[in-house]
């Protein structure tokens, strides 16, 4: 039969974006299975299982990377075991089971409302695709804001506020605790550090992200 490698620790995570998921889920471990195809999704009999620590630095695009060198690694391990007989194929247990549906764009979208962990999770999740956004204010209508990179802190504010905005981070309020934006791009423009996006976009306190 077909063997695959699937990025995250079965039965966990079957589906599309099980590596986004993670992140976004705040998970501190995942992890790679090689597996037997069968006829469901990603539910085909464990052969062989390596993990790895999510840590804080992470993002999707950095752990996309690493967990192919760990799945590359295992699978050359693995098949010569398996085809000498010595790896039986073990079913997935029937706890654990859970889903990593497809990531939609408008799963970038941040809702300020929400704990500044869960939105600091989004924004690591979502790199590069499709990105954590929120919007400006701006004439004729708002401007996109993605964002890249940024950090929670301890503060209280009104959600979507910005409450600080120098060259050590916008602060912006959430539903708990606040975002410091570190890394930001406006729409049709380039990445920036945002001491270099303020220099060209000033931002005040006050201000609201929406």
């Amino acid at each position: 039969g077909c063997l695959n490698v699937h990025t995250s620790l079965l039965p966990r995570y079957r589906g599309a974006a099980p590596i986004q998921w993670a992140i976004l889920n705040d998970d501190t471990e995942t992890g790679v299975t090689i597996m037997k195809m069968d006829a469901g999704l990603d539910t085909g009999a464990i052969l062989s299982q390596a993990k790895t620590p999510i840590h804080p630095a992470d993002n999707a695009e950095t752990l996309h990377d690493r967990l192919a060198r760990l799945g590359a690694e295992l699978l050359v391990q693995t098949i010569p075991e398996y085809v000498a007989g010595r790896i039986p194929p073990l079913a997935q247990p029937a706890e654990g089971v859970s889903y990593a549906s497809k990531i939609k764009k408008q799963d970038g979208q941040i809702d300020w409302t929400q704990p500044a962990r869960v939105i600091w999770n989004r924004v690591r999740g979502l790199v590069p695709w499709p990105g954590a956004f929120s919007y400006l204010p701006g004439q004729p209508q708002p401007h996109l804001l993605k964002i890249w990179q940024a950090e929670a802190v301890e503060r209280s504010g009104s959600a979507g506020e910005i409450l600080q905005a120098d060259k050590t981070g916008i602060v912006v309020g959430c539903g708990r605790d606040a975002l410091r934006i570190l890394v930001l791009q406006r729409e049709g423009g380039r990445r920036l550090r945002v001491q270099e996006f303020l220099a060209g976009h000033p931002l005040l306190p006050g201000q609201k992200l929406g």
